[in-house]
This record gives structure tokens, sequence and C-alpha cells, in this order.
């Protein structure tokens, strides 16, 4: 991607670990037809140092917002690697981490939750089974998100405003009190920049509208 002027659009990279975050960035792409770029991507190995790695990459085409999209579970249940990770995020102040415990599933989850919970979710079948009980067919896989438009789905059937405040306010909760609120998602931090990005260029804030 090569430097712009200013009166070129913005531009937000977006990397995850994998399938998921792909598709549910691409369909809001498709979806919201922003006048800024929004670019996923997915690295060739899903560990943390491959999607650091083309993160900085973004970071050096020029990109005006890069994000990283975490699943916690299996960083949260290892000492070496919560430690690997703090150090990465020390170290890559350009990049801003955005984490999911468990995973980014639960974000979708939270379209569905009347507000702020306290129950754990330990890892993806956890949240996938409670997922499965507003989407039956939720799996995350090719087939599944060539069927079913993932991020159209969710901003159908939730308040995206509420949504995005209630990630916000799990977050705060998580902070202040760890061992009570152990699942959370900081997904509100794309959307802040979103809503920034829409302010600037006076197009205003499309995610309070039903597809």
């Amino acid at each position: 991607m090569r430097r712009r002027s200013r009166k070129e659009r913005k531009s937000i990279a977006i990397i995850g670990e994998g399938l998921t975050e792909y598709r549910y960035v691409d369909d809001m792409r498709t979806t919201e037809r922003y006048r800024f770029s929004l670019v996923p991507g997915i690295p060739k190995h899903s560990d943390l140092d491959d999607i650091v790695n083309l993160a900085n990459a973004r970071v050096k085409a020029g990109y005006d917002y890069v994000l990283c999209l975490i699943d916690m579970d299996v960083i949260e249940g290892n000492h070496e690697k919560m430690d690997h990770y703090k150090a990465l995020k020390k170290e890559n102040p350009k990049i801003i981490f955005v984490e999911s415990s468990p995973c980014t599933e639960y974000w979708f989850l939270m379209h569905y939750m009347p507000g702020p919970s306290s129950k754990e979710y330990a890892n993806y079948d956890a949240v996938a089974q409670e997922l499965k009980k507003h989407i039956p067919n939720y799996d995350k896989t090719e087939a599944f998100f060539n069927k079913t438009h993932i991020y159209r789905e969710l901003k159908g059937k939730g308040d995206m405003e509420k949504v995005i405040e209630l990630s916000r306010e799990l977050d705060r909760l998580h902070e202040t009190e760890p061992m009570i609120y152990k699942s959370y998602s900081q997904m509100y931090k794309l959307f802040d920049i979103i809503k920034g990005i829409t302010k600037e260029d006076g197009t205003g804030d499309r995610h309070s509208s039903q597809p």
C-alpha cells in the first residue's frame, strides 16, 4: 500500500488469527461500503508472532490504523505465552491489540445478551454451544460463512450501539474485577476508530441503522 496524501481516504488493516475474523471483517466491509479502506488479513500461521509480523508489515505499508484481533483463551492459560504477549504489546505501540476472551465468538454472542454478565466461557466450545441457541448452524468453516453473512446476521439481530457499549463495559469490569468478569471483548476499539473516521469525513455513524 503506497503512502497517501491527506486528501486520500483513511485506511484500517485488521489482522485476525483465522477464518472467523477475516470473514466477519470482510462482510462488514461489503455491507457498510465505507468511504475508507477496511482490509482484513490472515497470517500463514495463527501464532502470535506471525500475527504481529503481518501487522507490522501493514504498519510499514502506511495504513492509518492496524489492529490485531486476539483470542485470549490459550494465552490466559499459559504463563509463558502471556508474558510473551505482554512483551509483544509493549514492543509494538503502533499496533492496536483487540482482545476477546475466550474468543471472537464471544463478541458474536454479545449481540444476544441483555447486559453485562459474569458468566465465564472457558473456551470456544463453551461459547459456540451458547451461540448456537441463536444461530443454530454456526460453525467456523468456509461452508458456513459462504452461506451466512455473519456481520449482517449479527447486526440485524442486535442493537449495534448497545453491543458496542456492552463491549466497553465488560472490558472495564474485567479490568476492575478480573476474577468475576473473565469473559470479555474489546471490539469496541474497532468501532470507536470507525466512528471517528466517519465523523471526520462527514458520513456519520452507520452502525445504528439496520441493514
